[in-house]
């Protein structure tokens, strides 16, 4: 079905219908009215799925078997125009049309899978079609019906998947990998955070394993290198917060890897590449922290302070290495900038504007991971000030406090920009969920920053319909919710308040 020529125009123009002059940086609609232009959509990809011909060809049948034999109108009774026969959308469309642009993003806004039309276009496998359409589906929350026509999706993607991974012609490729990131999506949108450790738990550990086996050539080409990328940063964070227990996270062949493809990256991407190796410190740092705890070893513990305060150091100089593409700027009277449409939540009384969602997710993977690391320091500080006042331990748990609330502070300010950056829906809003968990998690209890972002997340999950959302509210409402931060159950509440009260004078 034809519906006109595709607009190639920004999400602001499109939206109010104007005419987009597709000047760049930004077109001058959106500078007249101090907008962040979203940039343009590329028509080849916005056709990739359309399946209109098909579509009205099936409608036509339809038709003329419902009517039978056609009569011929005399000349007086004949229309004065020919009739216009209304096709269906399939849900097949409905599913392709929605991950498009609330997945795939635009050439200045890259989505979450902006590697999608790509695979599809070169490699589009029963796999990768099957899992894209499932998540597609899983969009539109107004239509029941396709909750269960995802969940057969996910079904027929989950068995092509597996059939891929036993060919071994097919078990390495870009197409599969995809697929399999594909159903681990579905399974983060679909479970609750206490409920991820079947599926999800299975679809990390299963693209760590492909990484492996696929070697150094799916760094030559930049799809393969942006799948390496995603997937090592997955399984990276997720062994600090769930202890997948992943081998990535000190596997050799990853390592090596890593390595070389630091040298496939330009100076604005290398930043990337430092990240990660820092992720993967903290990783291992995570996993001594519990291991300590268990053994309830006070000296490992007093080492791995020390330990992990050098990798916040690291951190903290890793923000002074990037290029002027990873800057943000503070916007402290929203009211003034933000269009007149659009109406995102503001923390307190600020926000920020980035050049990407692909930059503020970094930004908030910096941030998310100083925000564990510090809280690792401070529960074993506590420790410490639980059997004894030093001055100090109680220098280190004042320290990590700030750097928390500030991390925090600026998760939540950062969150504006992924419901105005042209880039919305789940490809966008899924990836700032986890650091406003967190954030909230980790805020000190009856502080703003924890009830907004228990608020936010129930906005998220109500609008969206992502369960995970709505279980990581429900979390945070809780007394004493399940920690997702290393040995932070050996620090008891009253362990706080006696730090709070403490000072050189009453020792």
């Amino acid at each position: 079905m034809y519906r006109g020529k595709i607009s190639t125009g920004c999400a602001l123009c499109r939206k109010r219908r104007l005419r987009c002059d597709r000047r760049r940086p930004s077109c001058a609609q959106c500078l007249r009215v101090d907008q962040v232009c979203s940039g343009y959509r590329d028509p080849d990809t916005l056709r990739f799925y359309d399946q209109s011909a098909e579509v009205a060809s099936k409608a036509q049948a339809r038709s003329r078997a419902g009517r039978g034999p056609t009569k011929t109108l005399p000349a007086q009774e004949s229309p004065s125009t020919p009739p216009v026969i209304y096709s269906l959308i399939s849900d097949d469309q409905r599913a392709m049309t929605y991950v498009i642009p609330y997945y795939i993003g635009t050439d200045q806004h890259r989505g979450l899978l902006a590697f999608l039309p790509s695979l599809m276009k070169n490699d589009p496998s029963p796999a990768l079609k099957a899992s894209a359409k499932a998540i597609g589906l899983l969009g539109m929350t107004s239509m029941p019906h396709l909750k269960s026509l995802a969940r057969q999706e996910y079904s027929i993607g989950l068995c092509a998947t597996n059939c891929a991974l036993r060919n071994p012609k097919t078990a390495t490729s870009d197409s599969t990998l995809g697929a399999v990131l594909l159903l681990g999506l579905y399974e983060l949108i679909t479970s609750r955070p206490t409920g991820m450790s079947g599926g999800w738990k299975n679809h990390a550990h299963g693209a760590a394993r492909l990484l492996e086996l696929r070697g150094e050539k799916q760094l030559n080409s930049p799809v393969g290198l942006e799948l390496f990328t995603v997937v090592r940063f997955q399984n990276a964070i997720s062994n600090v917060f769930f202890r997948l227990g992943s081998r990535i996270h000190n596997s050799p062949t990853i390592a090596a890897l890593s390595k070389i493809s630091m040298s496939k990256r330009n100076e604005h991407t290398r930043p990337i590449e430092t990240l990660y190796g820092l992720l993967i410190e903290m990783s291992n740092i995570a996993i001594e922290v519990d291991e300590a705890h268990l053994h309830n070893d006070l000296g490992r513990q007093q080492l791995l302070i020390e330990k992990s305060l050098l990798l916040d150091a690291s951190l903290q100089a890793w923000t002074t290495s990037l290029t002027p593409a990873w800057s943000y700027t503070i916007i402290d009277d929203p009211p003034s900038h933000l269009p007149k449409f659009t109406y995102p939540p503001i923390y307190d009384g600020r926000y920020h504007i980035y050049h990407s969602v692909s930059i503020v997710t970094m930004w908030n993977n910096y941030r998310q991971t100083r925000i564990v690391l510090n809280e690792m320091i401070r529960n074993m500080a506590l420790r410490w000030l639980g059997l004894q006042y030093s001055p100090q331990y109680q220098q280190i748990v004042s320290q990590s406090a700030r750097i928390i609330d500030l991390m925090a502070c600026d998760i939540c300010d950062s969150v504006p920009y992924y419901f105005i950056s042209g880039e919305v829906g789940f490809g966008s809003i899924y990836r700032v969920m986890w650091p406003l968990f967190i954030a909230g998690r980790c805020a000190a209890p009856g502080s703003p920053a924890k009830e907004w972002t228990t608020h936010i997340l129930d906005q998220i999950g109500n609008l969206t319909g992502i369960q995970q959302a709505v279980g990581m509210s429900q979390l945070l409402r809780q007394k004493n919710p399940a920690s997702v931060i290393p040995g932070a159950d050996l620090v008891s509440e009253s362990m706080f308040n006696r730090a709070a009260s403490w000072s050189p004078a009453s020792d």
